[in-house]
């Protein structure tokens, strides 16, 4: 039995991720997320501004409909952008794994 568990936890260790590579990682993607963060802020900061500048007065406009058809899609434009280009992403790299994936796992990769 103990030479099972320690098998067990030699093999664990050798097919492993780098702890270290784990934790860098997940700084990369937390720096991303902020960034994101941070745009998307920026954007409607903007979007706002230049709503109020641009229509000041549009309720008033003979183009009522088409203006706040325009606003409203420019609100939701991060909302409808993110799904279709994460979709678009998962689906070139699962092309590009089906072409280089190593089938057989070896120690040497």
């Amino acid at each position: 039995m103990q030479y099972i568990m320690t098998e067990l936890q030699n093999l664990q260790e050798k097919y492993s991720k780098d702890t270290q590579m784990i934790h860098y990682k997940q700084e990369q993607t937390n720096d991303l997320y902020l960034a994101n963060l941070f745009l998307f802020f920026i954007y409607y900061g903007l979007l706002i501004y230049f709503t109020r500048i641009t229509y000041p007065s549009f309720r008033y406009s003979n183009m009522y409909y088409k203006k706040l058809f325009m606003i409203i899609l420019l609100f939701l434009y991060p909302f409808i952008v993110y799904p279709i280009q994460h979709y678009i992403y998962v689906f070139i790299t699962y092309i590009i794994d089906l072409f280089y994936s190593n089938v057989y796992y070896t120690e040497n990769h």
